[in-house]
């Protein structure tokens, strides 16, 4: 595991402040009131047409019973409903399994975007219940409705005070706390640990660069090809675009970090996963989300409301760009979508990027859907740091000029419940929000990216969290950590203890990072196969956020995103994968290199190349079969390196042609 390497740009024990949680002066948020009041209203509607149709003497009983149906889901199945006889209790049954089918189509609804399947769920019961034919309605059958129905409409009503009370009393116990930790916050968030960028630059042990192979080897594969890739959904966590997106992630750290002085295959693994973002079969399902989400035909995934494709790949070319110095991905036309039917969506970095700005700029949430209806905050925090990071490499300022106030505001008023916690999502459409369910994972993860927007929300969260990881004792808390992985929906821990150890890693908690990764490799062991170490009981999306965790350290994600680094030469150009592995590559900032490689196998002699070298220079080498090289005209050398276990190799300017 190792210490958390701190970044350059080091926190100072004074400027370690932790922001209170605001005080709640109302139940909701404003834009969320609307929403539920509106939600409230509606309903309030249907149970008038619903009395309606009840008490209209003139309709036949089956106009009755739709009416009570429309009332609450599955009362009219209550029509003719009792405890003594066998249709009586039959028509309970279906009364119970109606709204137990209403529940499902919500789950269905938060799960796929599907916003036609509640509305259908409760109205195609109440067609079914009016179908049956069994006379009129008991009259204790519509006391008992109206009764049911005024209960639903003034339960939010009369729970609102209750709610604010408890609200506020949990906001004083959480704000007392956070003001008792704050002299110590220097002490969780400072991990004395060895500096990145001194005498020695960051290297990766030979079992890291197995761990890597991982995410190399699937990256490498023909782009059209998904070979050791995990099939399970195309809508949910276990999608096939996440993977991509986290391994993709988990490569650029590791570049930025270990090998910013190196392209060849890392840079190639990085640009073949956005490639196979474009891969149809990746954003085929907007077609069906769009359809019954917006209830609009726009197979376009870029165009409105799925920044959970739009955000998360924008941030995957922001973070290909931070680390390579490569502006390919911003090449016009360089994430073209070809639709089987002949439709072609021309995109690139900059489109993205603007798409996302004009999503921020027209949503009332000041956050945006993920997909239809549905806004998660840490899918807003992952598109806000693609746009963030862009603007650093543009030189603009898209975000903070535009978006970073109203973006904070809205996070704090509209996504925060009585705990103080990030809700997971909430509907666009009428306000409610899921309950705040994942475990350590729904609320650490934000807190990694909230490290690049608001360093401050990220330390605060992080602490709120924390008390639920570690006991009085310092204990680590493992049933605080769901036990499904997110990734591919099986029993394990992999993507909560990744996830945690990610955010610990960022804001310099070594004691929650080190007992994350020690659960880690205790409940899922990694195995090393053919020079590739791979963890059975995890999914492809957690070997994706460990390396994130692995290449992480204090502050680190924010600083790439903030301020990404030059890539002046020389630099690594050309190593035959995986025969020749790099672990370390770094410019010295006068013009030589340092690089440390592994052979895959024991023994043996490798080509490999130098580019970003003055032309015609003559450089000092040391671990290359010869003592000196001198570039080419291109500024390019090829070196013959014996590899025998760690081989470190130096080039060093020793003359170079004066202008």
């Amino acid at each position: 595991m190792g210490s958390i390497p701190q970044s350059l740009h080091l926190f100072h024990p004074a400027l370690l402040k932790i922001p209170l949680l605001p005080w709640p002066r109302r139940a909701f948020g404003p834009v969320t009131s609307r929403g539920l009041l509106r939600l409230l209203a509606g309903y309030l509607l249907v149970v008038a047409i619903g009395a309606g149709l009840l008490h209209a003497p003139p309709l036949a009983d089956g106009w009755h019973i739709f009416g009570l149906g429309l009332m609450l889901p599955g009362a009219g199945f209550l029509a003719h409903a009792d405890l003594c006889t066998t249709g009586g209790i039959g028509h309970t049954a279906l009364a119970l399994g109606s709204m137990a089918l209403f529940g499902l189509s919500v789950l269905i609804w938060f799960a796929t975007g599907n916003i036609l399947v509640p509305p259908l769920a409760w109205v195609g019961t109440a067609l079914w219940a009016a179908a049956m034919d069994h006379g009129p309605i008991s009259p204790w059958v519509a006391d008992l409705a109206h009764a049911a129905a005024a209960v639903a409409a003034l339960a939010p009503v009369l729970a609102g005070p209750a709610w604010m009370a408890f609200a506020r009393r949990q906001r004083r116990q959480d704000n007392a706390y956070l003001r008792q930790i704050q002299p110590r916050a220097h002490e969780i968030f400072t991990a004395p640990t060895t500096l990145a960028g001194t005498a020695t630059p960051p290297e990766m042990s030979l079992t890291h660069l197995q761990r890597v192979r991982f995410a190399l080897d699937r990256a490498l594969q023909p782009v059209a090809h998904f070979e050791g890739f995990e099939h399970r959904d195309p809508f949910q966590t276990a999608a096939l675009r996440y993977q991509v997106n986290f391994l993709g992630y988990g490569l650029a750290l590791t570049q930025a970090r270990f090998t910013p002085a190196f392209r060849g295959y890392m840079t190639r693994a990085q640009e073949q996963l956005l490639h196979k973002q474009r891969q149809h079969r990746i954003w085929s399902y907007w077609a069906l989300e769009s359809l019954w989400g917006h209830l609009r035909r726009n197979p376009d995934p870029i165009r409105r409301d799925n920044i959970m494709f739009t955000g998360f790949v924008a941030l995957q070319m922001s973070l290909f760009e931070a680390s390579t110095g490569s502006r390919e991905a911003s090449r016009p036309g360089f994430f073209t979508l070809q639709h089987p039917q002949g439709a072609r969506y021309v995109h690139d970095h900059a489109s993205l990027v603007r798409q996302l700005d004009t999503s921020y700029r027209q949503s009332p949430y000041g956050l945006v859907p993920c997909e239809p209806n549905w806004i998660y905050p840490l899918c807003n925090a992952m598109s806000a740091c693609a746009v963030l990071a862009h603007d650093a490499q543009r030189g603009s300022a898209v975000w903070h000029g535009r978006h970073a106030a109203g973006f904070i505001q809205h996070l704090e008023a509209e996504f925060l419940d009585a705990f103080g916690r990030l809700v997971p999502c909430r509907s666009s459409a009428t306000g409610l929000a899921l309950p705040a369910i994942g475990g350590a994972m729904a609320q650490s993860m934000p807190c990694y990216f909230l490290s690049a927007l608001a360093p401050d929300l990220a330390r605060r969260q992080w602490l709120l969290l924390r008390r639920d990881l570690l006991d009085a004792k310092g204990r680590f808390r493992r049933r605080a950590f769901w036990p499904i992985d997110t990734g591919n929906y099986g029993f394990s821990r992999a993507s909560a203890y990744t996830a945690t150890a990610l955010a610990a890693c960022e804001l310099g908690d070594q004691v929650v990072y080190d007992h994350c990764m020690a659960a880690l490799e205790s409940e899922c062991p990694g195995t090393l196969k053919d020079g590739v170490i791979h963890r059975a009981k995890a999914s492809v999306w957690s070997h994706g956020v460990e390396l994130m965790a692995l290449a992480g350290g204090r502050d680190a994600f924010r600083t790439l995103i903030n301020h990404p680094p030059r890539h002046p030469g020389p630099w690594l150009d050309e190593v035959r994968y995986p025969d020749v592995l790099v672990a370390s590559a770094h410019a010295d900032g006068a013009g030589g290199l340092h690089a440390v490689l592994y052979g895959a196998m024991e023994g043996g002699e490798h080509s490999v190349v130098v580019a970003g070298l003055h032309p015609c220079a003559l450089y000092k080498v040391e671990g290359a079969t010869a003592s000196h090289i001198v570039a080419g005209r291109q500024g390019r050398a090829k070196l013959r390196v014996r590899l025998a276990g760690r081989t470190s190799l130096r080039l060093e300017l020793a003359w170079q042609v004066r202008a």
